[in-house]
C-alpha cells in the first residue's frame, strides 16, 4: 500500500484519515481487477443519531448508503453527479432510500425507524435478519449524470440481504460481474460500532483463472465489519482482496453524510400546495417541515406562510 510514496507522507495519509471515513480506489498491478473499499462508520452512527433508528434499521440503512457509495463508482469522480437507490420491498423495513454522489456525500431514510430485532444464528453465532426485515420487492438505481434525463433502472431483490442485490443489478443492468459486501456492526450500546463495504469487478482484459482466483479470496475473506474492528483500513482490505497481484491506488475519497435540504428547498413544497392548503396552515399558526432524507424541520411563520400565498399570487413561483 502506498509502496511509491515517502514514509512522510504515509504518515500524514494515514494520522489525516485515521478517525475518518473514506475509500480507496485501487486496481491490481498485475491484473485488469478494480477494488473500491470504504469505511462508513461515522457517517451510518450519524444517519442512526439523527433519524433516531433502532439498531436493525440502522443496519439496514448503513448497508444501502454504502452500497450507494459503492455505485458511485459508475460516475465521474469529484462530481455532483448522483446515484440514488431505492428498495421497496414487503417486509417490515417498507422502503430504504440513499442517494451519493462523485464527491463521497451520501444521504439517507429507511420509512420505518423503529425495527423490531429480527435475528437468525450463523455459524453459532446471532445476526440480525437483514432478509426477514426486507423481504422481497424491487431494487431502483437512478443515475443522475447531469443530461436531460436520468438513467433509472428496476431489479426484482434476489436475496433481500442489499449486496447480493446490488450485485445483481450490476449483472443485469450494467453487464458488470461484480463481488459486493456490506456490512454494519452494531455495539452492544446499540450504536453503530463498523460500518464499510467493498466492491470488486474484473476490467476488459482480466484473466478468467486471475478472477477466479480472486473470487476465491473474497469468498474466504472474514465479514467486512471484522475486518475493520480488527483495525484493517481500506487499503488493508484492498490489499487482502489482490494479495499476490500488487496493488496500484487511483484516488483516495472522504466520505460524509451531507443533505442538500435547506429552508428555501423546503418552502418549494409549501408553493406547491394549493392556496386553501395555505390559508389552513395559517389558521394553525405556521407550519413545519421535515426532511426526509435527514430529519432536520424547518419552521415557517404566518407571516413566511403570507409571503408564500404573495408569490403564488403573482406567478412568482
Amino acid at each position: 500500500m502506498l509502496k511509491k510514496l515517502d514514509e512522510q507522507v504515509k504518515k500524514d495519509f494515514k494520522e489525516y484519515f485515521k478517525d475518518r471515513d473514506y475509500g480507496v480506489i485501487a486496481t491490481a498491478e498485475e491484473e485488469a481487477i478494480r477494488v473500491f473499499a470504504i469505511k462508513t462508520t461515522n457517517l451510518t452512527e450519524i444517519a442512526q443519531l439523527k433519524h433516531g433508528l433502532s439498531p436493525l434499521s440502522a443496519v439496514i440503512l448503513g448497508r444501502t448508503m454504502a452500497g450507494a457509495i459503492l455505485l458511485t463508482s459508475l460516475l465521474k469522480h469529484g462530481t455532483e453527479q448522483r446515484i440514488l437507490l431505492r428498495i421497496e420491498g414487503n417486509g417490515p423495513a417498507k422502503l430504504v432510500v440513499a442517494e451519493a454522489n462523485g464527491k463521497g456525500e451520501v444521504r439517507g431514510f429507511i420509512q420505518n425507524k423503529h425495527l423490531k430485532a429480527i435475528v437468525k444464528e450463523v455459524n453459532g453465532k446471532r445476526k440480525f435478519n437483514v432478509k426477514s426485515a426486507v423481504g422481497s420487492g424491487t431494487l431502483t438505481v437512478v443515475k443522475d449524470m447531469g443530461l436531460k434525463t436520468p438513467y433509472e433502472s428496476t431489479v426484482p431483490l434476489v436475496s433481500g440481504e442489499i449486496a447480493e442485490d446490488i450485485a445483481y443489478y450490476l449483472l443485469k443492468s450494467e453487464q458488470i460481474p461484480s463481488a459486493v459486501s456490506l456490512g454494519v456492526l452494531i455495539g452492544e450500546d446499540g450504536r453503530v460500532k463498523a460500518a464499510g463495504g467493498f466492491l470488486v469487478q474484473p476490467l476488459p482484459g482480466a484473466k478468467e483463472k486471475n478472477i477466479e482466483k480472486i473470487e476465491k479470496t473474497v469468498r474466504n475473506l472474514p465479514p467486512v465489519t471484522e475486518l475493520l474492528t480488527a483495525g484493517k483500513r481500506p487499503e488493508d482490505i484492498t490489499e487482502e482482496i489482490l494479495k499476490g497481484f500488487g496493488v496500484n491506488i487511483l484516488a483516495l475519497k472522504e466520505l460524509s453524510f451531507r443533505c442538500r435540504c435547506s429552508k428555501e428547498t423546503a418552502m418549494q413544497s409549501l408553493i406547491m400546495l394549493p392556496e386553501e392548503e395555505l390559508n389552513q396552515l395559517l389558521k394553525e399558526g405556521g407550519a413545519e417541515i421535515t426532511c426526509n432524507f435527514c430529519s432536520t424541520t424547518y419552521y415557517f411563520t404566518p407571516e413566511e406562510i403570507k409571503n408564500v400565498i404573495k408569490l403564488k399570487n403573482t406567478g412568482d413561483n
